[in-house]
């Protein structure tokens, strides 16, 4: 029994006398960096494209492979357009709200320090725009017959094209077609005013509108036909033609068109000898004005001892212009000039 306890007690003794260790524990080793398997790139799933003002911007995404994720996206040089921002995920979006065209470079840093780059530029149109020539700023003021150099309504600016044009509201004069802001055709129907609005589409679905009147006037006339001739040999002569339509506002003016007729002359018996000549009879004016076209013919043309028969032929001409030199013009008119007197 005692022999026992004794050798318990040795155990205990043993195991309470063991030595401490005062060694320190050596700290862990660091995990080495991850080395990327491939060098780190950028590339855009679609070209930088062009955008518009006020229009939002079709998304580019970019992507980067290799080097160590996640990567850091951000403009390194020039400057993306203004309403547009490179998000977390490498992607161009947003609204431009300024023109012109803007170079930048957009860098990508992963996390081993490595970074890449990839040069952009993109062009930003105006907002498209639409309105009112000057001429039309209150109306299109046109006449019935005239040809389609009178019917540009409207310009456009800004967008991106191709652009297509709708009639909206209104009607279109009769006779008439739309061809982007202007009107093509011949002017017909009734005199009077219409009003239309047009819409201008771009290839961005960017709209804008012009609402337009247009007033139709009678087509500028004239009387055919008046005699001018003096009671007396060698008196001159008045006579008037009458015209009517046109477009109010300045008198139209006259063109001479031609003239047929005989020069002759009397000798110190008193016989006649005649010419004949396409010459205007000397002295011959006619003025428009007031509805009426005056004319005016001097006596004795050419000289003492001279008379004139035959015919001149006129037009009265408006003068809004309808196109590049081009003016709407009355029918023609005869006046036949007798200075041979009664």
């Amino acid at each position: 029994m005692r022999s026992a306890l004794v050798g318990a007690l040795i155990v205990v003794v043993a195991a309470c006398a063991r030595p401490t260790s005062t060694a320190q524990q050596a700290p862990p080793t660091p995990s080495p960096s991850p080395t990327p398997t491939t060098p780190l790139a950028l590339a855009a799933t679609a070209p930088f494209h062009t955008g518009e003002v006020g229009v939002a911007y079709a998304p580019v995404a970019l992507s980067a492979t290799g080097g160590v994720q996640p990567y850091a996206w951000s403009v390194v040089a020039g400057a993306l357009p203004s309403g547009l921002t490179i998000g977390s995920d490498g992607t161009v979006s947003g609204t431009p709200t300024s023109a012109g065209t803007f170079n930048f470079t957009i860098q990508a840093a992963d996390s081993g320090n490595s970074t890449a780059t990839i040069p952009g530029s993109v062009p930003i149109a105006a907002a498209l725009s639409a309105s009112l020539i000057p001429a039309c700023a209150t109306q299109c003021s046109v006449e019935l017959g005239c040809v389609s150099v009178c019917g540009a309504f409207g310009a456009q600016s800004g967008g991106v094209g191709p652009y297509s044009y709708a009639l909206t509201s209104g009607q279109l004069p009769a006779g008439t077609s739309l061809s982007g802001l202007t009107l093509t055709g011949t002017f017909v129907g009734l005199s009077g005013y219409l009003n239309f609005t047009v819409q201008v589409t771009d290839s961005f679905g960017a709209t804008a509108s012009v609402g337009v009147t247009f007033w139709m006037y009678d087509h500028i006339s004239l009387a055919s036909a008046a005699t001018c001739g003096p009671i007396f040999f060698r008196i001159g002569c008045r006579t008037t033609l009458g015209y009517s339509g046109g477009i109010p506002g300045g008198p139209p003016s006259v063109t001479i068109t031609g003239a047929q007729g005989n020069l002759c002359t009397y000798n110190a018996a008193g016989a006649l000898t005649c010419n004949p000549t396409t010459a205007v009879p000397s002295g011959f004016t006619a003025v428009a004005g007031g509805g009426a076209v005056s004319v005016s013919v001097a006596g004795d043309p050419n000289g003492a001892y001279h008379t004139y028969r035959g015919t001149v032929t006129l037009v009265v001409v408006d003068q809004d212009l309808c196109g590049s030199n081009s003016y709407c013009q009355s029918n023609v008119a005869v006046v036949t000039v007798d200075l041979n007197g009664g």
